[in-house]
């Protein structure tokens, strides 16, 4: 809810510098401003401002800094009443610039501007009083600014936000279970092994952690079975219990291998699934879905003015008359909530006639399929429709629906789509293009139950966050993630994969470490791994049969590379321009291999090519500079154009064949043949001494 502030009297803790009697401009121009909690209240439980809360208020000259005394305004306390806030006397604006500062939980006695102490509460479940605010509440530390604000008669909008980090843990009914029997099971969730005080810097609204780990854990608040614990950003190291859980009197511990970090003014998302074994009744946790989410009831974007929803219910095909008979103009809604039924030609109404729709969130809403006359003969019902918001530029935010199974391809194409996405639990499929081209900038969540992603779903997207994959994916299509250049972290691919189009991953450039391809996936694809940046080792299994174009070149791969025993294709530069620096091992089963298959690394040692392999094509193992030996089969034909390019520690080619190989010009281009000593089949000596290329060798025999 947006309130409008009359700063009604500022009375400061240390000092003013207004004078309390007369205004100081001739105009009389009061300060207003709408003052904007990030929560959308939705329950007893969520955090926007109650009666009786208290906002401190900073005021300075844009150009001076911030300080404890000497502002303009120095943490003057603001009460809200329920429908206002009030002061002691009123403020006026003068002439200038200014800067506006607000924080809550309001502060009686600040010591610091830059390294204010702050603790969060151990337990967040205890309730708020007629003097105190709520443990969840008194936690919850918000930071807002204005920079370089003029004088002005209207009121101006000041969104606070979270500056601590979210816990929230939820618990999902598995296998094994009744409806009632999981209702009534007893749980219980501790975050533990973290600090709870903090050290805020009221500038900028930042927090670091002030203290040490803390023995006793912190108590969230529940809400049916999600646990939420508001937590100062820190980082737990790898190994180290998370949370501890009891279902049913059974104690257990979450934790991670890796290091875990809580992230400011972000929800940390673990979904659990608990699952009862038959006959001995114990239970399995497992962890289904992980994530990094916007902080917020409804998962809207903390950017977005989810307080401001014109709220709509719907019956299937009339929303248009829904707004209408809500005495809304449909071409000046913003931002709005639908609940009930919708069709698709709600959908089609929404993005053809209302210009300026911002904000939609369809988290209570079903999609049906009209039962005759729809023109949308392959959707189905709780589908998004295929092309319902594609190139809505207007369209910023979206929160989808609860129950939703599928979204249509080219959905969110092109639309203006930022912040973050949540695709909730329960669909299975990502159609192709679904949310091209948008201007993501936070965090990509995707459910459990995801079975496939169409091509370029997510292609040219800008999420900032690491790749979550569900294990559960089979498929991800051609140009998915192509371009997603700010994902990070490391790429684990589903152990369930086993189709993957061309280019699914190229030019993600900010995945990190290794890369192991899941048995389950045996052909793979031109182009899907190129410049990825990834810098580790390459784990290839023995179940692969293609390997095409290019398709994990640019990588920066490290160690040797061994190529699987069922290798039977093998495309043009698959390895070009990473750093494997060991040795290289050839199935026998691979009877060619391309332009530039192996170029641009340094492979060390002895490399065999197998039986069968009858051309060695240009380039194919140009650079390998720390390359020592080469064995060519007994087929060998041609060698071509700087097949070997600056393999310049080359020392040694045994040749099998007996026939001469040919030898194009600059096959051996930087490699030093003045020291290269040749091994024949001693048969063959004299074609090898009459031969144009290798007559200028030093030439043995071997029988």
């Amino acid at each position: 809810m947006a309130l409008v502030l009359t700063v009604a009297g500022v009375t400061s803790c240390s000092q003013d510098i207004l004078p309390t009697d007369e205004p100081t401009d001739t105009e009389n121009m009061e300060m207003k401003l709408v003052m904007s909690h990030p929560a959308q209240k939705v329950d007893a439980t969520a955090t926007d401002f109650e009666e009786g809360d208290k906002v401190g208020i900073f005021v300075t000259q844009a150009d001076k800094p911030l300080q404890l005394g000497g502002n303009v305004v120095n943490n003057e306390a603001m009460t809200f009443s329920g429908n206002g806030w009030t002061a002691a006397r009123t403020l006026y604006w003068d002439d200038g610039t200014y800067n506006v500062y607000a924080y809550y939980p309001y502060i009686n006695s600040l010591s610091s501007i830059e390294d204010q102490p702050f603790s969060v509460s151990l337990d967040q479940t205890t309730e708020k009083t007629a003097t105190a605010p709520g443990g969840y509440e008194a936690s919850d530390f918000l930071w807002g600014k204005l920079s370089d604000v003029a004088p002005t008669s209207a009121a101006l909008r000041l969104l606070l936000r979270h500056r601590m980090s979210s816990a929230c843990v939820k618990l999902l009914k598995g296998e094994g279970f009744t409806e009632s029997e999981w209702e009534g099971i007893d749980k219980t969730v501790f975050a533990t092994n973290l600090a709870r005080k903090a050290s805020i810097n009221m500038t900028d609204g930042t927090v670091k952690v002030a203290g040490s780990v803390e023995k006793l854990a912190t108590i969230p608040l529940q809400v049916n079975d999600e646990w939420r614990a508001i937590v100062v950003p820190q980082t737990v190291p790898a190994g180290i219990t998370l949370f501890n859980i009891t279902i049913g009197g059974a104690p257990y511990k979450f934790a991670k291998k890796e290091a875990f970090t809580y992230v400011s003014g972000k929800m940390m998302k673990f979904n659990i699934r608990v699952d009862k074994a038959e006959g001995n009744g114990k239970y399995r946790l497992t962890l289904v879905s992980e994530s990094i989410a916007p902080w917020e009831n409804d998962l809207q974007s903390h950017d977005a003015t989810a307080t401001e929803y014109v709220v709509i219910n719907s019956t299937a095909g009339h929303l248009k008359d829904s707004i209408v008979a809500s005495h809304k103009d449909i071409a000046m809604v913003k931002c709005m909530k639908v609940t009930g039924i919708i069709n698709h030609r709600d959908f089609i109404m929404m993005r053809d006639s209302m210009p300026k729709l911002t904000a939609l969130n369809l988290k209570d809403v079903r999609i049906k399929v009209p039962t005759n006359g729809s023109i949308y003969t392959e959707w189905k019902d709780d589908e998004i429709p295929f092309d319902c918001f594609s190139g809505k530029k207007t369209l910023t935010s979206i929160v989808l629906p609860d129950v939703l199974k599928s979204i249509g391809r080219d959905a969110f194409a092109d639309s203006g789509l930022k912040h973050s996405l949540y695709i909730p639990e329960g669909v299975v499929e990502i159609g192709n293009g679904a949310f091209a081209r948008c201007d993501f900038t936070g965090v990509l969540t995707l459910p459990s139950t995801l079975k496939t992603i169409g091509g370029g779903a997510f292609r040219e997207c800008c999420f900032i966050c690491p790749l979550n994959l569900p294990d559960g994916i089979e498929e991800i299509g051609s140009e998915c993630f192509q371009d997603c250049r700010n994902l990070y972290g490391k790429l684990i691919l589903p152990s369930h994969l086993n189709k993957m189009g061309s280019s699914a991953f190229r030019g993600c450039t900010g995945f990190k470490g290794d890369l192991v391809i899941p048995k389950s996936l045996t052909v793979i694809p031109w182009l899907a791994f190129y410049a990825c940046g990834l810098g580790g080792r390459l784990q290839l299994h023995d179940g692969i049969t293609t390997i095409d174009s290019s398709a994990f070149g640019h990588n920066g791969f490290i160690g040797e590379l061994e190529l699987p025993k069922s290798l039977t294709e093998l495309g043009s530069a698959n390895f070009h321009g990473n750093n494997f620096s060991g040795r290289l091992k050839i199935p026998k089963g691979l009877t060619n291999f391309s332009f530039e298959a192996f170029a641009y690394n340094t492979f060390a040692g002895e490399v065999e090519i197998p039986e069968g392999v009858t051309y060695i094509e240009m380039k194919a193992f140009a650079e390998s500079k720390n390359l020592q030996k080469v064995i060519l089969p007994s087929e060998l034909r041609l060698i071509d154009v700087e097949a070997f390019l600056n393999c310049e520690s080359l020392r040694v080619i045994e040749c099998k064949s007996t026939v001469p190989p040919a030898v194009n010009d600059g096959a051996f281009n930087g490699v030093p043949l003045e020291d290269l000593t040749v091994i024949v089949p001693k048969s063959a000596l004299n074609d090898y001494k009459s031969s144009d290329f290798w007559s200028g060798l030093l030439l043995k025999t071997v029988e």
